[in-house]
């Protein structure tokens, strides 16, 4: 048992290892970074508006302009932007019905209402209305 002891060189090691290890820093920094508000020049303001109505979304104009998405939205509500991917209203529900329940597609009901087919398929199936298959048949 003696010969696989060594001591002397295993405090010898750990010296060594200590000195390869960066020391902490004395002191812990317990602040918070602070935010950083960003106000935008009117027209700063109406580039994000033009480049919205351009096509680009909320995130792409968020990390433009550095602000947050949601100061985004303020400023396009704001402005009074219409802005795109909204949910349907209770109004635009019904027509949607209506015109559902007429036979149409859900592209065609969208194009009536001015959205996507897939949105008119989210608010449909939300309201409880039985869903076509894609030949017209009832499912």
């Amino acid at each position: 048992m003696g010969r696989y002891l060594n001591p002397s060189d295993q405090g010898e090691r750990r010296h060594d290892l200590l000195q390869i290890v960066p020391s902490r820093p004395k002191t812990v920094n317990t602040r918070t970074k602070k935010a950083i508000h960003r106000r935008l020049r009117p027209a700063q303001v109406e580039e994000l508006v033009a480049g919205y109505q351009a096509g680009s979304n909320v995130y792409q104009l968020a990390e433009q302009f550095r602000i947050n998405r949601e100061t985004v939205s303020k400023l396009l509500e704001r402005h009074g932007v219409a802005r795109r991917n909204r949910p349907l209203s209770p109004a635009q529900i019904e027509r949607a019905i209506e015109l559902y329940a007429a036979g149409l597609s859900l592209v065609s009901v969208g194009k009536h209402l001015g959205c996507e087919g897939s949105t008119v398929h989210l608010a449909l199936r939300k309201a409880g209305v039985r869903m076509r298959d894609c030949q017209g048949r009832e499912r």
